[in-house]
């Protein structure tokens, strides 16, 4: 199977998924460095999408469009592309990936079924891992695409301003509470690195701001910083400690060491820090996975994932991680 001409990559959402696509644009790039490679985006993720390497045109949908979004947006696609790369396989990309007549299609795969039976009954069929970023390029391989070996390498350029002492970067956000590490032992990490020497920076949206400014204490506050500008940040900052969110992809991609803690979601779901010099910290229970990602309150109603992950843990792990050499992660695929 062979590509040429015009190519569509399309994933939606959301923040980290989108900066998972990096090595895969990287791959089509190689393989037809004379082809437009465009990508498919929703707008809220047009400034993750700006990092990406190898693309000629960003379109983005607004997906409150609803269905006749979609159809104005097929509308604007069909027959301009001669191969499209679903990495979103949703309804609304399959809608797109069939309906707007490309020579050929591909598409990720999800594991579903794996996933479920993970979560719900504590089965694992997953068998060797395999990241996110290698689902993607195991969906484009039939096209002659091939997997550099490199990590995500996001578009990161500029200089931010050197800190006097080494900073360490926190990102105590996420998206669902489970997956949140709890407030109070964030500011008892942030007291422990004050008093060692860092400097600190606490980053978050700004619906996360109050938690920010209450575990940052007087240190530095960032809030709804550009994606280009924060990960110029990270890449300059002795280490970033973030959850499993899109900013542990963030930080991963912009080179900067990082500390991930994890609670709800495991591995096999694939997407720790992909091939970064990365540290997770996790509790080894019967319980994980309890979701693929996260949710709004402990099935359980201990929350032990989190609970058990103590501040003196987490500073442990920190220095292990800055005192070593930089290096990837060796089962990171």
């Amino acid at each position: 199977m062979s590509a040429s001409g015009s190519i569509l990559v399309i994933r939606l959402s959301s923040l980290g998924d989108v900066l998972l696509c990096a090595p895969a644009l990287r791959a089509l790039k190689k393989r037809f460095p004379e082809s437009r490679v465009d990508f498919l985006v929703a707008e809220e993720f047009r400034e993750a999408a700006e990092l990406l390497p190898g693309l000629d045109r960003i379109i983005t949908f607004d997906r409150r469009s609803g269905w006749r979004g979609l159809l104005r947006l097929r509308r604007l696609l069909s027959g301009n592309y001669e191969t499209i790369v679903d990495l979103q396989n949703s309804f609304r990309s399959a809608f797109l990936r069939t309906f707007c007549f490309p020579l050929l299609w591909t598409k990720a795969a999800r594991y579903r079924v794996r996933r479920w039976l993970l979560i719900t009954f504590k089965k694992n069929l997953y068998g060797t891992v395999r990241p996110v970023p290698l689902r993607y390029i195991a969906a484009i391989k039939p096209l002659g695409a091939e997997d550099d070996g490199t990590g995500l390498e996001l578009a990161v350029s500029g200089g931010s301003s050197l800190a006097e002492r080494p900073r360490v970067i926190l990102c105590p956000g996420a998206k669902h509470a489970t997956k949140k590490w709890p407030v109070e032992n964030w500011r008892q990490l942030a007291t422990s690195l004050t008093l060692q020497g860092f400097e600190l920076a606490v980053c978050g949206s700004q619906d996360e701001e109050p938690e920010c400014r209450e575990i940052a204490g007087g240190a530095t506050v960032l809030i709804n910083k550009p994606l280009a500008e924060l990960a110029t940040a990270m890449r300059d900052s002795a280490a970033v400690i973030t959850h499993d969110s899109g900013l542990m992809h963030l930080a991963s991609g912009s080179g900067a060491r990082v500390l991930a803690i994890f609670g709800p979601t495991v591995e096999e779901f694939g997407f720790y820090p992909f091939r970064a010099d990365a540290i997770v910290v996790e509790q080894k229970i019967a319980c994980r996975p309890c979701s693929a990602f996260g949710g709004s309150s402990c099935p359980k109603g201990h929350h032990h994932c989190m609970a058990f992950t103590t501040p003196e843990q987490v500073l442990a792990e920190l220095d292990q991680l800055i005192t070593s050499e930089k290096s990837p992660r060796p089962n990171a695929g």
